[in-house]
Parts: C-alpha cells; sequence; structure tokens
C-alpha cells in the first residue's frame, strides 16, 4: 500500500496521540508538534533545538513547559552529552545508548549494551539500595575519520572547531 506524505503524518499523529494518551497527559497540538520535531530528528534534541525549530509556532516557556511534562510522564528522556545543557529523546523506543566522538560530535546508537547483568553485582556492592529500575550509559572517543586525522598528525580539533566536547 502507498502511503503519502499526508498518511506517514496521520500515523504519527496518531501514534503521538496515543503515546500521549497511555502516559496520562493529554494530546495537545503543541506536543504533537514538539514530538513530531523529536522523531524526525536523528540523534537527541536540546531545548534550544526545539526552540529554533518551532519558534514561530510556539514561545520559549511553553517548549520548556512541555518538555517537562513529557519528560515527568516518561513520553521523552533526557539524555546526558556531556554538553551543558540537557537533551531529549523519545522513550520507549529501542532502548540505547549513544556512542559519541570528542573531537566532532558524530553520534551513533548503541544497542548493545548488557548492563543489566551487572545489575546483581552493583547491588551487592551498594549499602543502601535493592533495586535498580533502569540506567544511563554514554561512551565517548574518536569516530573513525578523527582517529584517522589523530594518527596521520592533523590536528582534529582544527577541523571540528565546533566540536561540542
Amino acid at each position: 500500500m502507498m502511503y503519502s506524505r499526508k498518511n506517514t503524518r496521520a500515523h504519527g499523529q496518531n501514534e503521538f496521540k496515543s503515546i500521549l494518551r497511555k502516559a496520562g497527559s493529554r494530546a495537545t497540538p503543541a506536543r504533537m508538534r514538539v514530538l513530531e520535531f523529536m522523531k524526525k530528528s536523528r540523534n537527541p534534541v536540546s531545548a534550544a533545538e526545539v526552540i529554533e525549530a518551532l519558534g514561530a509556532r510556539m514561545d520559549q516557556a511553553t517548549v520548556y513547559r512541555i518538555l517537562s511534562i513529557l519528560k515527568s510522564k516518561g513520553t521523552i528522556r533526557q539524555v546526558d552529552l556531556r554538553h551543558n545543557h540537557a537533551h531529549f529523546e523519545i522513550a520507549g523506543e529501542r532502548e540505547h545508548h549513544h556512542l559519541i566522538c570528542l573531537a566532532c560530535g558524530r553520534m551513533e546508537d548503541v544497542h548493545e549494551c548488557r548492563i543489566e547483568e551487572a545489575y546483581p553485582a552493583v547491588l551487592r556492592a551498594a549499602r543502601h539500595f535493592s533495586d535498580i529500575r533502569q540506567h544511563a550509559l554514554e561512551f565517548y572517543g574518536l569516530c573513525r575519520a578523527c582517529a584517522r586525522d589523530e594518527r596521520s598528525g592533523n590536528s582534529v580539533s582544527s577541523r571540528h572547531e565546533t566540536a561540542p566536547l
């Protein structure tokens, strides 16, 4: 069956309505726009990126309020990418972590984690905890292009002056 852009967007809207209602949250047009923007983004997004993308349709305070509500309801999750501000991505999608290049900021999703296998050892070592419910894990290194530049003596930082470290 062929889907037009309109049908695909309608399917996404229905998916977002379902996600929001399941989380006990209203499916307002503004929340739907934020989720739609996040879904189109390849990487976790900052509040500033949402504001820049949707600023003509909603003000800054509304964006922050929506992100806070969506996070508190578990619809989105916060990701720490060491940029001195929060990033967010839609929760509930396939569990994953991130591999981030320290030189250029390139990011890849990591789907093989197995950190849950360490939970029993972590709990045995813990003095005041009996349960682990979630975890966050990000990996930092060099992508192949930056590692190649570093090995060849090229300045990696000059190649990627805007790298978020």
